[in-house]
């Protein structure tokens, strides 16, 4: 059977497996976010994936470069380092807060942060890169054909295909909801794609992730995430286990997780 770019579109649009978290969570978030993606083995891995776009071509000191959901901007300062421009955008003021501290860190002056959403945002010109690496804000077939509209050149997309945190299970265990290992946005991208005639570049990053938080902010973030705030009975429940395993007013979660990466070119 041949399979149309329709067919994919609409399991992609049906597909209500994960909420998008809100700018609320996020701006919770920044400060943590922030502080996991400054360490050594973050950094490094940020200046390898650079390397690689550099190496194959797709940047140079010429290139201006898109980044959808730029969080608190630690990509985008270290594409700014090897272009001529980033512009990066997102829908929280406090991960922009974050962003534009770490482009000043880094003495940048050809960085350029939007507080705004994908959908609210508008390309005056196509840049020659557009990423969005992480980023919620392509959460269907909309945002992902204005995605390779703003682009004159490449086009870097990546989102979870695998995620577990035995943490995570158990919350959403008390929550009364299904906690959901697998992911499949890649997979409808990947053969909306195909269909188009567009063969992109996949490729799979493996590896473990751990978050710290205080048992307090624990608490708020964890509730928002599972999206109980109306039911006290359920909130009750997360607070009392997250007391339960608390280390010194401490929550650790730890993440076992697989990325997939999509790169193309634009025709």
């Amino acid at each position: 059977m041949h399979l149309k770019l329709e067919y994919f579109e609409e399991l992609w649009l049906s597909d209500n497996q994960k909420k998008e978290p809100s700018v609320e969570l996020w701006d919770i978030r920044a400060e943590e976010y922030n502080l996991s993606l400054s360490t050594e083995e973050a950094q490094l891995n940020r200046k390898k994936k650079v390397q690689t776009l550099i190496d194959k071509g797709i940047i140079n000191s010429e290139s201006t470069v898109l980044d959808i959901g730029c969080g608190s901007g630690h990509l985008a300062v270290e594409l700014a380092k090897k272009t001529k421009k980033v512009v990066g955008l997102d829908f929280s003021e406090n991960m922009l807060h974050f962003a534009n501290e770490n482009a000043t860190a880094a003495g940048l002056k050809n960085t350029e942060f939007v507080h705004s959403d994908w959908d609210s945002f508008q390309c005056m010109k196509p840049f020659d890169l557009v990423v969005a690496s992480m980023s919620p804000a392509i959460h269907g077939p909309a945002h992902l054909y204005k995605l390779m509209d703003c682009s004159r050149g490449y086009c870097y997309l990546s989102a979870f295909v695998e995620r577990h945190s035995n943490l995570k299970e158990k919350l959403y265990t008390l929550a009364d909801q299904n906690y959901l290992r697998q992911f499949n946005k890649l997979n409808y991208i990947f053969n909306i794609l195909w269909t188009k005639g567009i063969f992109p570049e996949l490729t799979y990053e493996t590896g473990i992730h751990k978050r710290f938080f205080s048992l307090e902010k624990a608490k708020e973030i964890y509730t928002r995430e599972l999206s109980v705030l109306e039911s006290p009975e359920q909130i009750s429940r997360i607070h009392q286990y997250l007391e339960k395993i608390a280390e010194k007013d401490m929550i650790t979660e730890s993440l076992q997780q697989r990325k997939g990466v999509l790169i193309w070119k634009k025709f």
